[in-house]
Formats: C-alpha cells, structure tokens, sequence
C-alpha cells in the first residue's frame, strides 16, 4: 500500500490546478494550442505585433478563468525575452483584487518596474525616480482625502509585491522556488491598498492631478529601457479577476492604463469581452480572446473535435510522462477521453479532475485510474457546481441552452464568470452549457 500512496503523490503534486506554469515547469508541463490555426492563436498574433511595432502596444487578453491564459503568456515571455526585457505585475497577488483601481495599477506598475531593473540591470535605475512617483501619489492623495498623515510606505511595498523578471532572482517560502529563463516569482502575504472610494479615484483622475504621476511612470520606464538596452515588455496579470463594474471603469472609462510608453499586456476578465462596454475597450486597446479549447462542433455534441482532444490528452501525457510515466500504465484511454469530455476543454478543469481521479484512486487502492474512477471524479465536480444553483439559475441556463448565446442578464454573467456556461471559438463565437453541468439541466448524463 505505501508504494501505491508513493506512486499517487507524485502525480496528484504535479496536476495542480491553481499553479501557473513558470520556470522548470513552464519547460515540463506546457503544452502549446496547435489546436488552433495560426491566424486563430492570439499568442501568435501578439508575438508577431509586440515583435514589429515600434510604437508601445496596448493589449488586452481575455478567456475565461482556468483557459490556461497566465501559462500562455509565461510561454509567450519566454520566447520574447532575449528580445525584450520583460516585467511582470501579479496583481491577484499584489492588491485587494476585489477593491483595486487603475490609479493603483498604475503606481505599482512603477514599483515593479523599478523591483526587477534593480534585481535584474548592473546599471541601476536611480531611486530618486520612484521616489518622486511615491510623493507624487501620496500629494494628490493628501489633497482629494484630507488626510494630510497618509504616506505610502514603498519600500514594504516593495519587499511584497507579486513580480519577476530578466534576472531577478527572488525566492518563494521555502522551500520553494520558480524560475522561468533567468525571471523568478516572488510571493508575499501582503497586499497593496490604498483604501479609496471609487468617486476620490475618479478625482484623482482629472487632468493634470494624475498626469504627474504618468509622467514621473514613463521617465523611470525610459531609463530602464535606456539602462537595458531594450524595450519593455510589462505583463499586467490578474486584472481578469475583478468584477465587470471594476473592469469597465478600468478598461473602458479610463485612459490612464493607454499612459505608460512601452509595451503592455493587461489580462481582462470575460465577462468585459461579451459584454456592450466592450466596444469602447476596444477603441483604447488591441484584443484578443484566448479561447476555450474546442472539443465538439456548435450545436453538435456527437461531433468530437479530435484536435481538441488529442491538446488535452498532451496536457495530462506530458505531466506524466516529466515524471517517467508512461500514460497508459496511470489512465486508461477511455477514463482519459471521459475526463476530457466533462472538462469543457478548460485546462484547469481537466487538471482538476484529473487530481481528483488521482485521490480516489489512492482511496480505493487502485495503481490506474479506470472508467469508473473517472466517473466519481466527474460527479463529485458536478455536485460542486449543483451546489451553486437554485431555481432562477436553472431557468437561465435553458434559456441559454435554447439560445446558444448569453442573455445579458446578470445572472447570466455569474454563470458565465464561473464557469457554469462557456464561449468557444470557430469563425464565430458561440456558447454552451458546462458539458459537466448540462446533466443537471436535461436530467440526460
């Protein structure tokens, strides 16, 4: 029994579905989308525009929460980072995600950037730049609050902020660590907050009160780009999470995340892409949608996509395989093909399931993961969603299923946030019922 629990350890540690891909892992695990046609890849598409444009480019990218987005782009870093020296903001880790403003994107943008080029440049980036930024932010918040005591303390700021990048070498609670080509990944508990209401942001925002602090950004991002020799490249991480409300007032009333002058990538929740506020983000960003993975044609369920599935067998092939297993001797094919089925070709819950499958292997003192394994795992993520539902979301969900497209209303958004209803990508954009919900609306398994 202990060789049998020795066995399943490794591979429940290695399907874990809340840990982007960096560094090592990044090299193991990540599988690229060749389920997707060239012009079709919005990787692709970004590579080839961060690579000829010579003025900064604003993008946003948007999928839904699991679609494997933040490994896409450390992907995508790390074949752009000879060429460009790369910053990354997690602000999921870095902020209230749940409360967070553009002002404090914007300032701690700077502090990032300031982070890395001092980990990472023999020729340091003068302090006194981000210094000025600091008394910048802590004037205006002074003037717009009254309270002439506040004080941000940057260098606490510094210390737990969520980054990495070329040549900083930071290490995670031991006794882990990421690397990713020379970049790290620092995590720390504490998060930035500057604690404003949304009407004092909206103040802070008039023209020139938060010009200043623009400005004091992009002379600190030209002497780093001046120091290294090479543009920036600044991957704005997390921002997916916030709540559509934060995102349009983020994305789609402000100018001030067009304002730093090098190349960004914001990633944006996709609730903001489906939604009509939408248009106005696109007049200020270029946009992409990273896209579930499809598994079957629109409105044909029986019509298996077999480029779907053969990506999605690689996900879990590879992991195994970095750990000198051969897949066949952990999964059967058809447990395999039944997992991927259920996961609705987003990555997260295909790895989800398949570390659920791998404990109730343990449990049941099995050494391979058959169809009736699968099976448990499936239906113990389907009573995780149950669980979630009441009538009027049923309602909504038929209503959906009858449509093939969202409602706009906002229970429709709730279920398309949390995956209870998915987009997919053809030459069009459709929509569908979880295939691990759709059960609990047809009573058909």
């Amino acid at each position: 029994m202990a060789l049998v629990d020795e066995f399943w350890t490794s591979i429940y540690n290695a399907f874990d579905p809340w840990r982007p891909l960096f560094g090592k892992e990044l090299e193991l695990y990540f599988v690229p989308r060749t389920d997707l046609p060239p012009e079709n890849n919005p990787l692709y598409g970004m590579r080839v525009e961060f690579t000829e444009s010579r003025l900064p480019l604003k993008i946003l990218l948007t999928g839904h929460r699991g679609s494997g987005k933040t490994s896409a782009l450390a992907d995508l870093v790390n074949q752009l980072g000879e060429k460009f020296f790369v910053v990354w903001l997690d602000v999921e880790r870095s902020t209230d995600i749940f409360n967070v403003n553009h002002v404090e994107v914007l300032f701690l943008m700077g502090v990032v950037a300031f982070k890395v080029a001092e980990a990472a440049l023999e020729k340091k980036p003068d302090r006194a730049l981000l210094d000025g930024m600091v008394d910048s932010l802590n004037t205006l918040v002074q003037e717009q609050t009254g309270k002439g005591e506040f004080k941000v303390d940057v260098d606490k700021i510094l210390d737990s902020v969520v980054s990495f990048g070329l040549g900083l070498t930071a290490a995670l609670p031991s006794p882990v660590t990421a690397t990713m080509t020379g970049l790290a990944l620092a995590l720390k508990g504490v998060r930035f907050n500057l604690g404003l209401s949304e009407e004092t942001v909206r103040k802070l925002e008039v023209k020139p009160k938060i010009s200043e602090i623009v400005a004091k950004l992009n002379d600190l991002l030209a002497e780093i780009q001046q120091k290294a020799d090479r543009q920036i490249l600044f991957v704005v991480d997390g921002l997916d999470k916030v709540e559509v409300e934060q995102a349009r007032t983020i994305f789609a009333e402000s100018l001030v995340l067009r304002e730093p002058l090098c190349h960004m990538v914001y990633t944006a929740p996709i609730l903001l892409y489906y939604s009509a506020d939408f248009s106005s983000a696109r007049q200020l960003f270029t946009t992409y949608e990273f896209p579930n993975v499809r598994l079957y044609e629109r409105g044909k369920r029986d019509e298996l996509n077999p480029k779907g599935y053969e990506l999605m067998r690689q996900v879990v092939y590879k992991r195994l395989r970095a750990l000198e297993l051969d897949p066949g001797d952990v999964i059967e094919e058809g447990a395999l093909d039944s997992l991927i089925a259920k996961s609705g070709g987003v990555m997260r819950e295909l790895v989800s399931l398949m570390r659920d499958a791998c404990v109730k292997a343990r449990l049941m003192g099995r050494a391979r993961i058959d169809e009736e394994i699968a099976e448990k795992a499936i239906y113990s993520s389907r009573r995780k969603y149950a669980a979630g539902l009441s009538e009027p979301y049923f309602e909504e969900l038929r209503k959906i299923l009858e449509l093939e497209r969202p409602t706009g209303s906002e229970i429709c958004d709730k279920l398309l946030q949390n995956l209870y209803v998915l987009g997919y990508s053809n030459y069009d954009l459709w929509f569908d019922v979880h295939p691990n919900v759709l059960p609990l609306v047809t009573g058909v398994e």
